[in-house]
């Protein structure tokens, strides 16, 4: 009801607007349908039941040019995993200070990935969804500034974009609705086009503060007996972390090879870091586009230190021996270090018919392996009719 109450007032603000300045709406819709190929498989927010709603999204976009280079861009987005809420994915004010510097402030999408200007448009590239793993942090908007600087280096079109602000939005983190906190989120992207040849580097950095109540009792229990340097290592709070992207894109004309690396740290955290990385190869016929993508994810960090020191119980006494607090904090430490962790790959094969002028329709597979436990190795089936609009 409240993001209702603000998409309306936003549109009456511009409505009222209109009457100086021309207003411009676009919008994008993914419908999507899938299901997994075995009655104890689950993938992506999928099972064995047809389901439309994990990856299906209706979006609108409001933009006007005030003059001056002053412009104003807003766009609420539903998702169907989302029960549809509308929420503003974007609402900021630009301001092009010249031929190669743009000024934005406000929410706005970090441009952690290739695909982030488009990262929910799906008729924009050729998956249903971009690749898990790499195009798995948990927000992807920040509240700030940004500055967009385009330049000629060489033989390449070059785009620099930095930006600086913070997110607290609610995010999952271990399954669960999490609060959280990012502040001092910098950072930047750099791209580099020539013809056929895209390059692409990114590095953000930011402070965080997440209340994860799945941890909440190992915290407060070792701060219990007075361990605070360990419980320091479970908690998530003024901890520091840092996201690196590479990527490149070959794009012939029937031809296109896309391949991206991601590494996410999150230091003395009880999360661990990611490191993904993704192929992706498709052949474009006709209007239409075969495709086929490989790709990994591994997250994993070092062992919290349980060098824990206790008026009256000698060094090295074994843990069947302690008192039974200490046993469970101990081994519910050991058990958090393992649960976190993970080394999965994927294939995905994929077919894109262009069957009218704004609108597509996908076809796709994946199979999913999980290297540290085959009960979770799934396939998953998954079909698109996405557009813009």
């Amino acid at each position: 009801m409240k993001h209702n109450k603000i998409a309306l007032a936003l549109t009456g603000i511009l409505l009222a607007g209109s009457a100086n300045a021309e207003i411009t709406l676009n919008g994008f819709a993914s419908i999507v349908a899938g299901v997994t190929t075995a009655s104890d498989e689950s993938l992506y927010g999928y099972d064995d039941s047809i389901d439309f709603s994990p990856d299906s999204l209706f979006a609108l976009q409001a933009s006007s040019d005030l003059g001056e280079g002053l412009s104003i861009t807003a766009q609420i987005l539903s998702r169907g995993a989302d029960d549809w809420d509308p929420k503003f994915e974007w609402a900021y004010v630009g301001y092009q200070a010249n031929d190669n510097l743009k000024i934005l402030a406000g929410r706005q999408r970090i441009p952690f990935y290739m695909y982030s200007d488009f990262l929910d448009v799906s008729y924009a590239y050729p998956w249903i969804t971009p690749p898990r793993g790499v195009y798995d942090v948990p927000f992807d908007t920040f509240d700030g500034i940004a500055a967009i600087y385009s330049m000629q280096l060489g033989d390449f079109d070059t785009t620099l974009h930095a930006i600086y602000g913070g997110n607290n939005s609610d995010i999952e983190v271990l399954g669960t609705e999490s609060s959280a906190d990012f502040k001092n989120f910098a950072g930047a992207s750099l791209t580099l086009t020539r013809e056929w040849l895209t390059l692409r580097g990114a590095y953000f950095q930011t402070e965080m503060d997440i209340d994860l109540l799945a941890i909440k009792p190992l915290v407060d229990g070792w701060n219990g007996v007075g361990q605070n340097h360990i419980a320091s290592q479970i908690d998530i709070a003024s901890d520091t972390s840092e996201f690196i992207e590479l990527g490149f894109q070959l794009d012939f004309d029937q031809i296109i090879i896309v391949g991206e690396y991601s590494s996410l740290s999150l230091d003395d955290t009880a999360l661990p870091g990611q490191e993904s990385y993704y192929l992706m190869a498709g052949y474009r016929f006709n209007n239409m586009m075969v495709h086929v993508t490989y790709g990994v994810d591994e997250d994993d960090q070092d062992p919290i230190a349980l060098n824990y020191q206790i008026p009256g119980i000698p060094d090295g006494t074994a843990v069947e021996f302690l008192p039974e607090d200490l046993q469970a904090l101990i081994r519910g430490t050991e058990t958090l270090d393992t649960a976190t962790d993970e080394d999965t790959s994927y294939i995905t094969l994929g077919l894109r018919w262009d069957f009218h002028q704004s609108a597509a329709l996908k076809f796709e597979y994946t199979s999913f392996s999980d290297d540290l436990d085959s009960n979770n190795d799934s396939g998953l089936f998954r079909t698109a009719l996405v557009t813009v609009f």
